[in-house]
Parts: structure tokens; C-alpha cells; sequence
């Protein structure tokens, strides 16, 4: 995807906190619900299926999920488990308005609206609520995900399933990676992640020196490192460990489109 120009584009969710009853206790509960999305930037621009292109000034709208049309979802409800893209519309005069589409290239315009512009995209996860999220132009900082808890990962390249974690149209994910080895004989932890199952691998290793196993000594390594791998597959990159029985974490702390 050819991302839309602008400048000084800033996209951040919305969040309302309130209180509701547990049906099961019937004790009050705090909660907070994320269901708009605010945008603003000192241009962008926006062009026409045909290629037509038109220069806005000063945008400053705000999306909200569940509504439909205008300055809303496209079409249909909000849904759980699902990414929703972000633009920005107009019609030929007048300023601009906001959009949220399941679709990364071909929402449904309003009547009357035929330029558009591509923001960006967030997540409405399983509790059916938007994430917590904030983009400075094209990089994203957004609610942390897991896609990988600590676990005993395999020495052959895996693929990592990211759907839940980065929009099908990002570049590159930004991850936070924790390595544990138990050491059994060894003092390195090494963990390899890379676009493709033939690399290229960003390596992070941690060795400890001086150190033994058994009584009163140290059993076990742990570290965390961040690293921003490109993405060669949408929403997929692979792994590996060095030395079986290693164990390996990714977390997932925003995206670059």
C-alpha cells in the first residue's frame, strides 16, 4: 500500500471510564470503554478512485465505532476480534470528515464523499473494546499483546501469528523479547527472530559467566530486549532458539506502517 501524504499526523483512542453491576455478585465495577478514535494533523492529502487528489488543512475529527456512516463505521456493527481501519474523506468542498472500515484499500463511502485518505488502523479485541493506541505519523505505541507467553520454543525457524496483535498493513512490529534458559550445562540463552523462515535473524543472546547449577547456585537465565523486525508476510514473522528446551516470549508493543 501506497500510504496517503501528510504531515504532523497524530491518532490516539479515546477512553470513558464508568461503572456497571456484575450480574453474578451484583457488586459495582469500574470499566473503561474505548469505542472512539480522535485524529488530527496539519495536512493531508486525499484522492478519488480515478487518482484525483485533493490538499486538506487542519483535520481534527473524531471516529466513533459504534455509529454508522459519517464520522463512524462504514458499514455494518462494531464486531469483536476485529481491525478497523482509519480515514479520512471528503467530498469535492467543504472540510473533512472520519471513517472506520474493516477494508485496508476500498471502504464505503458516505454519498457524496469520493476522496480519501489512509490513517492507520486499530484493533477492537475480543471484549469488544478499541485498544488502547497512539500514532505519531507512521509509528504506532498501542496496548501491549502476548502473542508468544513463555514457553519452550522450537531450534527449527516457527512462524509467529501476529493477527491479533498488528494490522494486515504494517511494516514493521516492534517486540519486546524475554529469553529463559535453565542452563543444564550451558550459559547462553539465544533467541532469533526474522521476516522469513530463512531470516534475515536479528540475534539476542545473554551469557552469564561465573555462574553454576545446584545447591545455593543460579538454575536459570532470564533477559528482555526489544527489536523491530520488518514484516515480509502480513502479520507473521518467525522464530527460533538456539539450544532445546529454551524458552521464549514475545510481546508486542506497537508497528511502523
Amino acid at each position: 500500500m501506497i500510504r496517503d501524504l501528510s504531515r504532523n499526523l497524530r491518532v490516539r483512542s479515546i477512553l470513558s471510564h464508568g461503572q456497571d453491576v456484575d450480574p453474578n455478585t451484583g457488586d459495582p465495577i469500574e470499566y473503561i470503554n474505548t469505542h472512539q478514535v480522535h485524529v488530527t494533523a496539519d495536512e493531508i492529502m486525499l484522492q478519488t478512485v480515478g487518482g484525483t487528489t485533493r490538499r486538506a488543512a487542519t483535520i481534527d475529527v473524531t471516529i466513533d465505532v459504534t455509529t454508522l456512516g459519517v464520522n463512524g463505521l462504514d458499514t455494518g456493527i462494531k464486531s469483536p476480534s476485529t481491525w478497523y481501519h482509519i480515514w479520512i474523506i471528503s467530498k469535492s468542498r467543504g472540510g473533512v470528515k472520519g471513517l472506520l472500515s474493516i477494508s485496508a484499500s476500498n471502504p464505503t463511502l458516505p454519498a457524496g464523499y469520493t476522496y480519501k485518505a489512509y490513517v492507520g488502523a486499530l484493533y477492537n479485541n475480543s471484549s469488544n473494546y478499541l485498544i488502547s493506541y497512539y500514532q505519531n505519523d507512521k509509528l504506532v505505541w498501542a496496548e501491549k499483546t502476548c502473542p508468544v507467553a513463555m514457553t519452550a520454543f522450537s531450534t527449527n525457524p516457527t512462524s509467529v501469528d501476529l493477527s491479533a496483535s498488528i494490522p494486515p498493513s504494517a511494516n514493521s512490529v516492534i517486540l519486546e523479547l524475554s529469553g529463559l534458559t535453565t542452563i543444564g550445562g550451558h550459559f547462553i540463552s539465544n533467541i532469533h527472530v526474522g521476516p522469513t523462515s530463512s531470516g534475515p535473524w536479528h540475534d539476542r543472546w545473554m551469557m552469564v559467566a561465573g555462574t553454576t547449577q545446584g545447591s545455593g547456585g543460579i538454575d536459570h537465565v532470564q533477559f528482555i530486549t526489544q527489536s523491530e523486525i520488518f514484516i515480509d508476510i502480513a502479520q507473521k514473522i518467525y522464530a527460533y532458539v538456539g539450544t532445546p528446551n529454551d524458552r521464549l516470549e514475545i510481546h508486542v508493543l506497537g508497528w511502523r506502517y
